[in-house]
């Protein structure tokens, strides 16, 4: 089930009624949260549902374990990381690196010939995965006590809004507001629907358009103009942006319909002027996620700067990989990390604050070296990123770009993003007159519907 789609538009009202016609029955509403998220989740197909089943079952039982007197609790927490790493592994990355190790062999002389699984791979199994594991991982350290309530738990795991695409959520953030009973806030569900209405508009006006120029531009890639190929990463940039971003004001925005808090995901990240500020406001919760237990671990920036670069540099790998099991992530991530290493040698203020006019060739700047390093996410091979390399080289640069149309959906975005920056997301104050205010919103579902009516595109993060 997607947010864009005509099922969501009747299955969120449903829940939201349902939900609220049993307030002050905390367990009965966690119930329906459950089997609404268990339905939302097995809309494409039912049978992964057990898989996230095993995985929050196991999850709730060793943390339950852990808190034994007599518990070995180191052994409990490792038995339930292997156990979800090796669920995420077999269904993303086993066919990846078989693949990887029997082109390794062929190169050495040697013909291996091992089968393959032909598996399909559930869609957020990573987003899940990392929330489970937080979980154990919190329980072992003592940040939290476990739950005995089974079924908070196990909405924690499969919250509808955030299951498939995040954000990615930390146990002591939601799942407290599980166990307890939720008041009705007229101004927070107003919150919810305009920003769901935002996250729409980013999704199906401006990603879903953008797309199709794209589809256009790494056609015949060697071919294409050196001008194609810079418009190609502005363009993709940008869709990348407002298809997830997008994707996260609509989960955020259903949530606040419960009166549920999810985290931000995105803080308007092209207004940064630099690569490492824009890190902190980039899928913010994935990164959150991986300082917190991968680099803090690792020893941070509490040790040399040579370990301090290296830690770094295995974050962002991961990040690559968590992405997608392609080469073409793993050497987008140790791109990213590359670019990060100057502020571990050099020193510098960080920026406060938001970005001014004055900051704004720093923004551009950045915005641009985001969308070159990108192209290597977009890139389906290695063999399709030397192919825009070679048209970036080689090609014409007084060519027409392809897709120069693509910035009537560009610039609006900007300008609506800049003026809202102050802001959680740009609907969310407007200063001006009843009429005016709802001039817009109505303008904005007519494009909506009129965007709606062609083929509907899936969410570019579904496939992590």
């Amino acid at each position: 089930m997607q947010f864009d789609s005509y099922i969501y538009a009747l299955f969120l009202p449903l829940v939201f009624i349902l939900y609220w016609a049993l307030a002050r029955r905390l367990r009965l509403q966690n119930a329906l949260l459950l089997a609404a998220s268990y339905t939302f989740y097995g809309w494409w197909d039912w049978r992964f549902l057990g898989l996230i089943i095993a995985t929050s079952l196991t999850s709730w039982a060793s943390a339950l374990a852990m808190d034994r007197p007599d518990a070995r609790r180191k052994l409990w927490a490792t038995m339930s990381i292997v156990l979800n790493l090796g669920i995420l592994f077999t269904f993303k990355y086993l066919n990846f690196f078989a693949d990887s190790a029997a082109s390794l062999l062929k190169c050495m002389g040697m013909n291996p010939d091992w089968p393959t699984l032909n598996i399909v791979l559930p869609v957020g199994i990573s987003f899940y995965t990392f929330q489970a594991i937080s979980y154990t991982v919190d329980v072992l350290r003592r940040d939290i006590k476990p739950t005995r309530d089974v079924t908070a738990f196990m909405v924690y795991i499969a919250f509808f809004p955030q299951l498939v695409a995040g954000p990615i959520e930390r146990p002591r953030d939601l799942l407290p507001q599980f166990l307890k009973h939720k008041q009705w806030d007229y101004a927070t569900a107003v919150l919810g629907m305009r920003q769901i209405l935002w996250g729409l508009t980013k999704k199906v006006v401006i990603a879903d358009s953008l797309g199709g120029y794209l589809d256009t531009m790494f056609t015949h890639t060697a071919q294409q103009s050196a001008t194609t190929i810079v418009m190609a990463a502005i363009v993709f940039a940008t869709q990348i942006y407002a298809d997830f971003s997008g994707y996260s004001d609509i989960a955020i925005g259903s949530a606040k319909l419960l009166n549920i808090r999810l985290s931000a995901n995105f803080r308007f990240p092209f207004f940064s002027r630099s690569w490492n500020e824009l890190w902190t406001r980039w899928h913010i919760t994935l990164m959150t996620w991986l300082r917190t237990y991968v680099y803090f671990p690792l020893g941070g920036s509490r040790c040399s700067r040579a370990r301090t670069a290296m830690n770094v540099m295995i974050v962002f790998a991961l990040s690559g990989l968590w992405h997608g099991a392609a080469w073409t992530f793993v050497l987008w991530g140790i791109v990213c990390g590359l670019l990060m290493l100057p502020r571990v040698f050099v020193k510098r203020n960080k920026p406060s604050g938001e970005a001014t006019w004055r900051d704004l060739n720093k923004c551009i700047a950045v915005f641009i070296l985001f969308g070159f390093v990108f192209l290597i996410f977009r890139a389906s091979s290695i063999a399709h990123l030397g192919e825009m390399a070679h048209a970036l080289v080689h090609g014409s640069w007084t060519a027409i770009p392809m897709g120069i149309t693509a910035l009537c959906y560009i610039a609006p975005l900007a300008v609506v993003d800049w003026m809202g920056r102050r802001h959680e997301f740009p609907l969310e104050q407007l200063p001006l007159p009843t009429a005016m205010r709802w001039a817009i919103y109505w303008t904005l579902l007519a494009l909506i519907a009129y965007y709606s009516t062609g083929h509907q595109v899936s969410y570019i993060y579904f496939q992590f």
